[in-house]
């Protein structure tokens, strides 16, 4: 007995093993993409699996559509597959049930559901950038559907999908000025320019050269963005030329604006006549300073002025000797100097000999320019004046007058600010100063406000996908500081790095002039009607290759086949390519959101695939190897149609208040199946109800109005209502009961033809009988009811019943009560024998 016990539970845990380990199968394995040992390889016929939906290189962090199809192996409709991929995220998406992925999100196989397709979708995310090379290994199967590992076909394939690594955008460089641009030898120059990268790559190793009187100076010998002006000379011409770069790539070569050195001014100080007190017997010597920062040679010029009067006898004599002066005298000297270029004039103070009380020197204004000397709208115009006072008095008031066109503005700075100015204006700058005592004489100066050029500040080119067959229209941004409305902009195109002449100024570039793989620039600069931009924004595209295009018959968003004789669906694609490039095609056909292995590449579906209900996808992909593949798909509707309610009445005798049979059996769909059958019934006394079933059984009374409502499998209803009309039907009248010693006797009348009789006392049934009387004995005495239910052709008839209730039951009581003794002892000594014959055969079979 052991052994055999043992044996049972070996065979128990076997069985409890085995059985999920077969689901575990059944419902998918994860990371199992090199394939597995477990099924057996028979047939000739070899299995293969495919990826699909993977582009021919990704994008950083993008989600794409995967689908794994097997095919080919053993014929039927199951399969599975175990996918693993090494980098980017798996994901079921929304609502699918055949797909599951692990939680790491590197492996997905399919559910018990999928096990009985051959095609499965699911999601991939891609990693960030730099992610690399990433690979998809899968293994798929085809299967019988046998239920155990024998007779399928598996099959291992790799695919590896590159990085889209977008091609860097090289950095530009505008606005490149050198400044001052009229700088002297004290003046460094300054280089600047704007810097710009579409791809926001910070400037690096941009390449700065400079240019002395046209020569390329060696790297190094000039540090930074600044000339020092130890390295400048008087006249030389310099520039520098710029090329941005952001450490990947460089930029078009900028030059900037040339900048000829000016000579500097000499510089002189103020003369002195010493001594300052002078007598008769005192000789007049002038002293004074110069120099030159060009280290130029100066000419010196020494005038004496007697009572204003130019005394020649003395020209360029550094001494007036003491015989030529006499007492009341008033003496000056006048000293320039001259570089050549540039000269320097300077009064000496006015001294009077023999001491008497020297006169006051009104001041001068010796210069006044406005700078700039030519200026524009987008100038802040400055007066710049230089004064002489001859007695050294200190300049403690100016006075300064603007004037716009000889008419005075209430500007008294030295400064008037751009957004004061308008083209074509005339400012006119008068300014006299004081030294406490006296005014200098009015100086002025002029100048003319001239017209600021418009500025390019971006241009635009459209499409921005270039291809064969699109013209090319050049759109910019423009501003004018002076609000000038823009005129027809310099547009210059350029094929191939050369220029195109007979296209200047044309917008749009008509199609005609491109062709796949040109590569065009665009020059562009503004016009305010008096002036171009002074700098030009460029744009440079490649004409891409022109994509093929698809045309296809009309194709029905919505069909059925159920009631039309159509074979099935036919597609009629066409494809065009302007390039007359080669046009390399794929199509496939989903049902339900999963691709349909078998189809693949067909264009025509027979009718047998198509169910009510189903939304089919037609996804066709195109290329012509050159450029990117397009995707064009149609949805197609399976229509529902909806079933058709039908019942009959299979009562035969239609009487008030008797069960009456309602079937709707004869209900069809002719693309489905009906899931739902709802009766509602209303009789003309105002009893209502409702029921479900195919067959269902009512109650009612007079007229009765029927409703039926049939649903199909995907929720179409149809309804259909008649008319019942019951009559009255055979009854139990007279119904009495008398008592009669040990028994009751009960009598009836029936109005019906020959009938079967049920009796009831008390609710239970105590017999049947065709007979219209009937003889009960009861065992208790007291309040009793007693019912007799007419059936009539099997059918018990409910309005047809008669009740009499609470009749007082009247027997012997002894009699009845040595009955029950007698009866329940001989039913306790059956009931022991029973149970001792049980337990005997129940050791017996122990022992055995």
């Amino acid at each position: 007995m052991s052994q055999h016990r043992f044996l049972v539970a070996v065979t128990i845990v076997s069985m409890l093993l085995l059985v999920p380990a077969i689901q575990g199968y059944e419902g998918g394995v994860y990371n199992q993409a090199s394939g597995c040992g477990c099924h057996s390889q028979s047939g000739t016929n070899p299995a293969s699996v495919t990826i699909s939906g993977l582009p021919t290189s990704y994008d950083a962090n993008k989600l794409y559509q995967v689908t794994v199809s097997v095919s080919g192996g053993v014929p039927g409709s199951s399969g599975g597959f175990s996918l693993e991929v090494d980098k980017g995220t798996l994901s079921t998406g929304i609502g699918i049930m055949a797909v599951k992925v692990n939680s790491q999100g590197n492996s997905a196989t399919h559910t018990i559901t999928g096990s009985s397709y051959r095609s499965w979708g699911f999601e991939w995310t891609s990693p960030s950038a730099g992610g690399g090379t990433v690979n998809f290994e899968v293994a798929g199967m085809t299967t019988n559907g046998n239920g155990n590992n024998n007779g399928d076909r598996w099959v291992t394939n790799l695919v590896q999908v590159p990085e889209n690594i977008p091609p860097n955008n090289p950095p530009s460089a505008s606005n490149v000025l050198l400044s001052p641009t009229n700088a002297k030898t004290t003046d460094s120059l300054t280089l600047s320019y704007s810097y710009s990268d579409s791809d926001n790559d910070p400037e690096s190793g941009s390449e700065i050269i400079w240019y002395r009187d046209s020569q390329a100076l060696p790297q190094g010998t000039i540090s930074g963005l600044t000339v020092p002006s130890s390295q400048t000379q008087k006249g030389q011409e310099w520039y520098a030329t710029v090329k941005p770069s952001d450490g990947s790539d460089y930029g078009s070569l900028e030059t900037s604006n040339i900048v000829i050195i000016e000579n500097s001014p000499p510089s002189l100080s103020m003369p002195t006549i010493s001594p300052s007190s002078a007598d008769e017997d005192d000789d007049l010597t002038v002293s004074y300073t110069a120099s030159d920062d060009d280290q130029e040679s100066l000419t010196v010029m020494i005038r004496w002025y007697l009572d204003g009067v130019l005394v020649s006898e003395f020209d360029d004599d550094l001494t007036v000797p003491s015989i030529a002066t006499r007492e009341g005298d008033e003496w000056r000297v006048e000293v320039s100097v001259n570089d050549g270029d540039d000269m320097e004039v300077r009064s000496s103070q006015i001294i009077t000999i023999g001491g008497a009380v020297q006169p006051n020197n009104p001041p001068e204004v010796t210069s006044a320019i406005i700078s700039p000397n030519q200026p524009t709208t987008a100038d802040d115009i400055q007066l710049i004046y230089t004064t002489l006072d001859l007695d050294n008095d200190q300049i403690t008031d100016t006075e300064i007058e603007w004037r716009v066109n000889n008419v005075l503005t209430a500007q008294t700075t030295a400064t008037v600010l751009s957004s004061t100015t308008q083209k074509g204006q005339v400012w006119q700058a008068k300014i006299r100063v004081s030294d406490g005592i006296d005014w200098s004489a009015w100086a002025d100066a002029e100048v003319l406000i001239g017209n600021t050029p418009p500025v390019v500040n971006a241009i635009t080119i459209s499409p921005t996908e270039i291809y064969t067959n699109d013209s090319v229209f050049v759109a910019y941004e423009y501003s004018d500081a002076d609000d000038d409305e823009p005129n027809s902009p310099l547009i210059i195109w350029s094929k191939n790095g050369i220029e195109q002449p007979p296209l200047d100024g044309l917008n749009p570039l008509p199609a005609e002039y491109t062709s796949k793989g040109d590569i065009w620039t665009v020059s562009l600069k503004a016009n305010d009607g008096e002036s171009f931009s002074e700098i030009a924004l460029q744009s440079t595209f490649t004409v891409q290759n022109s994509l093929p295009t698809i045309s296809i018959n009309e194709i029905p968003t919505n069909i059925t086949f159920a009631e039309t004789d159509l074979p099935g669906l036919e597609i009629l694609p066409e494809y065009n390519d302007i390039d007359g490039d080669q046009i390399v095609s794929n199509i496939q056909w989903l049902r339900n959101g999963f691709r349909e292995g078998s189809l693949d590449n067909a264009t025509f579906v027979p009718a047998e695939y198509f169910g009510a209900g189903q939304l089919w996808t037609l996804v066709i992909s195109f290329h012509d190897n050159d450029g990117l593949e397009q995707q064009q798909s149609w949805a197609i509707e399976v229509d529902n149609l909806p079933p058709e309610a039908i019942f009959t009445v299979p009562t035969t005798d239609l009487w008030r208040g008797e069960m009456i049979t309602l079937d709707g059996s004869e209900s069809f769909d002719l693309d489905g199946v009906i899931t739902n059958y709802l009766w509602q019934y209303q009789d003309s006394e105002g009893n209502s109800g409702a029921e479900t079933g195919k067959i269902v059984e009512i109650i009612g009374y007079g007229e009765i109005t029927v409703t039926l409502t049939v649903e199909d499998d995907l929720g179409l209803i149809d309804i259909l209502s008649d008319v019942i009309i019951t009559t009255n039907g055979p009854k139990v009248s007279e119904l009495a009961a008398r008592n009669d010693g040990m028994e009751v006797k009960l009598s009836w009348q029936w109005s019906g033809e020959n009938a079967d009789f049920i009796l009831l006392r008390n609710g239970e049934e105590i017999s049947r009988t065709t007979n219209l009387q009937f003889e009960d004995e009861p065992i208790m005495s007291g309040a009793t009811s007693y019912t007799v239910t007419p059936v009539v052709n099997g059918k018990e008839l409910v309005a047809g019943s008669m009740t009499i209730s609470d009749f007082e039951v009247a027997i012997t009581t002894e009699s009845a009560s040595g009955v029950s003794e007698t009866g329940g002892f001989v039913l306790g000594l059956i009931f022991l024998i029973s149970s001792i014959a049980v337990i005997s055969l129940s050791l017996i079979q122990r022992r055995e």
